[in-house]
């Protein structure tokens, strides 16, 4: 295989292997890491000595999920670059021993390379439940049907097919419940002291074969105290490896060259983040994730290409005044909607199975 079909295959490649495309930041609306949390009209709350599920009944608030990812061939001026914006409006409410966390997407916005494929305002009717027991385990997601429905008319004209990539029921009930199990899994019951720290097992075959936490310190968030926590995933490199191969394998394919002539060299994949939340609710005040990974491709006669891929996640959220000024969730519609038993659907989907169930 010459050189130019091996970069062409390359940028096939490229193309489709996104670190985590709608993937994983203080309660001002801005993206600056770190920044102390605004004002809110909720009490002023203590530090607890460990990470407990508690928010109060009836908080809203509002997220804003940043990310950008940049796809380039080493060595060569082609690059991709995806921009995305999602805002949710949320409001958390408790019923019995249980707790409904309602979240409405109100604003998305997808770019690629600067051009527009989405963007605007959402119309009514995109929402997702999580039904969450009192221990802070995710329990179900329901709603997010008709999501491509109803996103059709924000997108671009002539960026259907693009657009149709991003705006599937599935890619946002992954969304979902990948950004909870980021921000709670394995911490609720953790203790919250500066200095603590523990190490999350995923089981065997998962990407993340495990994530360390530490909580690097307290800090003031707005009229409550929160904990910074920085956390670093290790990752198992044969799996790594295994799904770089995977990938080069199904692009040859449909690049119409031999799957056999070209294999997967080397597979890195590097992530970290942090999280700043209050102990004594759960309740988050910003969310950071950095990701990176490289392979390169090798054809029959030794030629290579490696591909790089980076991605960073931002999660920033407002409570109180800027929270109440936008409309309420409205009710959900009184036609039944799909439930996503969650170890169902999920299972394979990528993010959940990293981050562990």
């Amino acid at each position: 295989m010459g050189e130019r079909k091996l970069r062409q295959l390359g940028w096939c490649i490229a193309v489709t292997a996104g670190v985590g495309s709608l993937s994983l930041a203080c309660t001002k609306e801005d993206t600056t890491p770190g920044a102390p949390a605004s004002p809110d009209s909720r009490p002023s709350v203590a530090p607890s000595q460990v990470f407990r599920f508690d928010p109060p009944h009836g908080t809203e608030y509002v997220r804003t999920d940043r990310r950008s990812e940049e796809v380039l061939i080493v060595g060569t001026p082609v690059r991709r670059i995806d921009d995305e914006e999602l805002r949710w409006r949320s409001r958390i409410e408790r019923v019995g021993d249980e707790y409904r966390v309602k979240q409405d997407l109100v604003y998305l916005s997808l770019a690629r390379n600067g051009e527009t494929l989405v963007e605007g305002k959402v119309p009514e009717g995109i929402w997702a439940t999580l039904l969450v027991d009192e221990e802070g385990t995710l329990k179900e997601v329901s709603g997010l049907d008709e999501t491509a429905e109803t996103l059709r008319s924000l997108v671009a004209p002539g960026r259907e097919a693009e657009a149709d990539q991003f705006i599937t029921e599935e890619a946002f009930a992954e969304l979902v419940a990948a950004r909870y199990t980021f921000l709670f899994g394995g911490t609720i019951g953790r203790p919250s002291a500066p200095g603590s720290t523990w190490t999350i097992e995923n089981p065997p075959g998962s990407l993340v074969a495990s994530r360390t936490v530490s909580v690097t310190g307290h800090e003031a968030c707005g009229s409550a105290t929160c904990a910074r926590l920085k956390v670093d995933f290790e990752l198992d490199p044969e799996v790594v490896a295994n799904a770089g191969i995977r990938l080069v394998k199904a692009s040859a394919t449909a690049a119409g060259e031999d799957p056999a002539t070209v294999t997967a060299r080397d597979a890195t994949y590097e992530m970290s983040g942090w999280m700043l939340i209050e102990p004594a609710t759960m309740l988050s005040h910003g969310a950071s994730l950095s990701e990176a990974a490289t392979l390169t491709v090798v054809d029959a006669a030794e030629g290579e290409v490696t591909i790089q891929i980076k991605g960073t996640t931002q999660l920033s959220y407002a409570y109180g005044a800027r929270a109440a000024a936008l409309p309420r969730c409205p009710e959900p519609k009184a036609a039944p909607r799909e439930v996503v038993k969650v170890g169902e659907r999920l299972e394979n989907a990528s993010w959940w199975k990293e981050l562990g169930k």
